[in-house]
C-alpha cells in the first residue's frame, strides 16, 4: 500500500480513546480578554528599538508576532495590529523582505506577514509573503520529480532546510512552513475556481519549479498538496501519528527526532487543505494526528497540561536557558487552534471533526487554566513549566504562552 493511502486508511480506521483528561471541565473566565492582553503587553515590554524582542532570536520573533497578530485575529479585534505592523517594518530592516540563509527561519516571517494582512488588508505585508514563496522557488530549494533520493524515497515536495551551496537536508518544520505558506496564499488569492479533486493528496510541483508564469491559487494549492504527500511519504510514522524530523540526504538517513512542532504544523497543513478543496482525506488525516498528539504521554502530562520537555535539551531545571525547544509545544497549540477554526468555519459535520473541536477546547481551556493557576506570578509574567510552580519569567517562556491565549480566545469565541 502507498504511503500517503496508508497513512489515510490508518487515520480513518482508528479507533479514539478519550484521554484521562477529557472529562475536565474548566471554565474561562470573565475577564479572559484582560488576562490575555496583559500577557501580550508583558512580551512587548521587552521590544527594542530595531523591533525584535531581547532574549530571543530572529525566528523567535517572528512567532511571538504570529500568535499576537492570532490573538487579534480569532478575537475579532484590531488592539494590536499597529503595534504589530510598526514592529515588522522595523525588523524587516535587518534582513530585506525577511529574508535569510535558514528556510525555515524565512517561512516563518511569511507566514508572520499573512496573518497580519489577514487583520488589516495592507498590501505591504502580502508582497513580502509572496516574494518569500517565490524566493524558495528561485533557490531551488523545493525538490522537483526526481530530482532527489533518499532511503528509497523521491523527495519530491520536500523543502531544503537552509539555500546554502550543498545543502543536503530535507525537513519536516522547513517543509511543514513551506505548505503553509502556500495554501494559505491559495487562501488569500483565491479568486478563481479550484483544480480538480484529487482522489488523495496530489502532486506536480514539478511542472510549477521554473515556470515563469505567475503564480495564483491553483499553483499554490498544489505546491502545499505535493510537499504535504513529501512529509506523509517520507517523514510521517502513522502507527503513532508523528511527523519526524527530516532526511539527510547526503548520507541516505532519515532523522527520526519527534518534536511537537512539526506535527503540530502538519495538523494546520491538513485542516487548510481541506478548507481550501473540502476533501474529507483531509480533514481525516487532520484530526486523527490532533486525537493522538493530545494523548501523547511523551508531550502531555496525565492532567492535560502539554509540557514536551524531551524538546528542551538541558532543562527541566534550568528555567533561564533559551533552547529552541522552549516555544515548540506552543506550536503545536496554534495548530489545534488552526484546526478547531476550521471545523468552526467550514461547518464541518462528520462525528470526528465535531469531536475534535471539543476536545480541542477542552484541552485548550485546561492548559490555559494551568497557566493561571501554577504558572504565573500574577502580574501577567509566565515561565516555562506549564504544569508549574512559576519559576522565572523570560522573553522565551512569556513567547511559548502567547499561543495559549490567542486559542484561548478562539474556543472562547461565540
Amino acid at each position: 500500500m502507498a504511503p500517503v493511502v496508508e497513512a489515510i486508511a490508518i487515520a480513518r480506521d482508528w479507533q479514539h480513546e478519550q484521554p484521562p483528561w477529557a472529562g475536565n471541565r474548566v471554565q474561562l473566565p470573565a475577564n479572559l480578554p484582560n488576562i490575555t492582553q496583559q500577557c501580550i503587553d508583558t512580551y512587548l515590554f521587552s521590544q527594542g528599538p530595531q523591533g525584535g524582542i531581547g532574549g530571543i532570536g530572529w525566528w523567535q520573533w517572528a512567532n511571538g508576532y504570529t500568535a499576537i497578530a492570532l490573538h487579534d485575529g480569532w478575537s475579532g479585534t484590531t488592539h494590536n495590529y499597529q503595534r504589530l505592523t510598526n514592529s515588522l517594518r522595523k525588523c524587516e530592516g535587518q534582513h530585506a523582505n525577511f529574508i535569510n540563509e535558514f528556510n525555515d527561519d524565512t517561512l516563518w516571517w511569511a507566514l508572520c506577514c499573512l496573518h497580519i494582512y489577514n487583520i488589516g488588508n495592507d498590501p505591504w505585508f502580502l508582497d513580502k509573503a509572496r516574494r518569500i514563496w517565490q524566493y524558495v522557488h528561485a533557490k531551488n530549494s523545493v525538490c522537483g520529480r526526481g530530482a532527489l533520493q533518499c532511503c528509497a524515497n523521491d523527495m519530491e515536495g520536500g523543502c531544503f532546510w537552509t539555500t546554502k551551496p550543498g545543502e543536503g537536508y530535507v525537513n519536516s518544520i522547513t517543509t511543514g512552513l513551506y505548505a503553509e505558506l502556500s495554501i494559505r496564499l491559495a487562501l488569500v488569492s483565491s479568486t478563481t475556481s479550484l483544480p480538480e479533486k484529487h482522489g488523495h493528496v496530489g502532486s506536480k510541483l514539478q511542472s510549477l519549479i521554473g515556470s515563469h508564469r505567475k503564480e495564483g491559487p491553483a499553483e499554490y494549492l498544489e505546491a502545499a498538496r505535493c510537499s504535504l504527500e513529501w512529509i506523509l511519504r517520507c517523514v510521517y510514522r502513522p502507527r503513532d501519528a508523528v511527523v519526524m524530523d527530516g532526511m539527510k540526504t547526503r548520507k541516505n538517513e532519515l532523522v527520526d527526532w519527534t518534536f511537537t512542532y512539526t506535527t503540530g504544523v502538519t495538523i494546520g497543513v491538513c485542516a487548510l487543505v481541506y478548507e481550501a478543496s473540502r476533501e474529507e482525506d483531509y480533514m481525516v488525516l487532520a484530526c486523527h494526528m490532533a486525537h493522538r498528539a493530545m494523548r501523547n504521554r511523551g508531550w502531555v502530562e496525565e492532567q492535560g497540561i502539554l509540557s514536551d520537555l524531551g524538546a528542551w535539551g538541558k532543562a527541566p531545571g534550568e528555567p533561564g536557558a533559551n533552547g529552541d525547544g522552549v516555544g515548540f509545544k506552543s506550536v503545536l497549540i496554534r495548530h489545534l487552534g488552526t484546526l478547531y477554526d476550521v471545523i468552526r468555519k467550514t461547518g464541518a459535520q462528520s462525528v470526528q471533526a465535531r469531536e475534535t473541536a471539543e476536545l480541542i477546547k477542552m484541552f485548550m481551556c485546561i492548559n490555559f487554566a494551568s497557566q493561571q493557576q501554577n504558572n504565573t506570578n500574577g502580574n501577567g509574567q509566565y515561565g516555562p513549566w506549564w504544569t508549574g510552580p512559576f519559576d522565572m519569567p523570560t522573553s522565551h517562556s512569556q513567547l511559548a504562552v502567547l499561543d495559549v491565549m490567542a486559542a484561548a480566545r478562539l474556543v472562547n469565541r461565540m
